[in-house]
């Protein structure tokens, strides 16, 4: 394979766009010429050797590691699999010599999240484009030998000891995760959402209103009291736990995903909270929802998971009823009318409406998705006030 690493700019980093090479090309470029570089050498080198048996195909590589700083702050990877089934169910957040590695996973058919883990990297804090590195494990005429045979399945092969230094999980949070449930529960399905999440270093807040009937739905007065109760109890959870710049994402479920929608549409223009992700399950929102009002002002990515065989939210109405907000609507089955960039919907007719929030999905779909737009409400924001100037 042809080295395509270029020369870095005169900003001391790679120019735009992804750039390809295998496995040796990178070490030979990044991890050779000085001690501090060499040190990453065999870490980095397991963890080529970890994907390659996992039969993952390229690894993106960003962060300061592959710019022209002789002292490396962070270095960013992403392990992309040819399949979710492929993904291990845990990610890593550790240290090299002291420096930040996140190690996260894909696969190609979430192609979505492929591309955002792309645009991740390649986008500098305040917006502005660096290159980035695809090593390809399976490479055209250079593929990736296994040189350190990992001992078993899963990445701690990239938590042994490495000479003199080690590698550790780094404890401040990936994220603050906020779920909100819906009516007739208390939301049994946050222990299957608090194990996952919590294991990989977010912090989980779940919103918990009561075991509430439907005659909330026709309750105004008892509506607004929710609403305002979640207004101040979000408040408190990002002054609480978003000072060192975590980020609130959500997973919304039925009542809840009016709770999420209502709040937003409370105000005209940035809320007090954003959030970089929501995820709407058996979704009650209206379909006429305008999510393009809040691209840059309060939410940076927005997934709705359709349910063709919801059997409760088709039961809500397609006219507004007498004393029901119109803000409810049939989303989690019809989907939103208005697409924007902001907005992904995926339709399977395995889910109803209790039977989304389940292991594969939150694993497979969900973390990866979450992990892949951190600080996706950061960049939109910037996008906007771009325009704007």
């Amino acid at each position: 394979m042809e080295n395509s690493i270029p020369v870095f700019t005169v900003d001391g980093v790679l120019p735009s766009g992804v750039h390809r090479c295998s496995g040796e090309q990178f070490l030979d470029r990044f991890c050779e010429g000085d001690n501090v570089r060499e040190a990453y050498y065999k870490a980095l080198t397991d963890i080529f050797d970890f994907a390659r048996n996992r039969k993952a195909k390229y690894v993106f590589v960003g962060g300061s590691f592959i710019t022209d700083k002789k002292i490396p702050s962070d270095i960013d990877i992403v392990i992309v699999f040819p399949k979710k089934e492929l993904i291990p169910t845990k990610g890593e957040r550790l240290l090299i010599e002291g420096k930040r590695a996140d190690i996260m996973f894909c696969s190609e058919d979430e192609p979505s999240i492929v591309d955002a883990f792309i645009y991740l990297f390649s986008h500098g804090r305040y917006g502005y484009e660096v290159g980035i590195i695809q090593v390809d494990l399976l490479g055209y005429d250079c593929i990736w030998e296994i040189r350190h045979m990992p001992e078993d399945e899963q990445l701690e092969i990239v938590k042994r000891v490495y000479f003199d230094r080690e590698l550790f999980d780094l404890d401040e949070p990936q994220g603050v995760l906020v779920t909100v449930h819906g009516l007739l529960t208390n939301a049994s399905w946050n222990s299957e959402v608090i194990p996952i999440f919590s294991s990989q270093g977010w912090v989980v807040a779940p919103f918990d209103y009561g075991y509430k009937t439907p005659t909330l739905l026709f309750n105004d007065g008892e509506r607004k009291k929710v609403l305002n109760d979640f207004r101040e109890w979000i408040y408190d959870i990002q002054k609480t736990y978003c000072s060192g710049g975590s980020n609130i994402s959500v997973i919304a479920h039925s009542f809840g995903t009016y709770i999420i929608g209502a709040y937003l549409n409370g105000f005209s223009d940035i809320s007090p909270v954003t959030f970089d992700c929501i995820i709407l399950t058996g979704s009650i929102l209206s379909e006429n929802y305008d999510w393009n009002s809040c691209i840059g002002k309060k939410v940076g990515r927005v997934r709705n998971e359709m349910a063709p065989n919801d059997q409760w939210v088709k039961w809500m109405p397609k006219n507004k009823w007498m004393g029901l907000d119109s803000l409810f609507g049939r989303s989690g089955v019809d989907g939103f009318k208005e697409h924007g960039k902001i907005l992904t919907e995926c339709s399977n007719s395995i889910y109803d409406h209790n039977n989304v929030i389940r292991k594969d999905v939150i694993n497979q779909m969900w973390l990866p998705y979450l992990n892949a737009n951190k600080g996706a409400m950061l960049r939109e924001y910037i996008q906007m006030s771009k325009k704007i100037i």
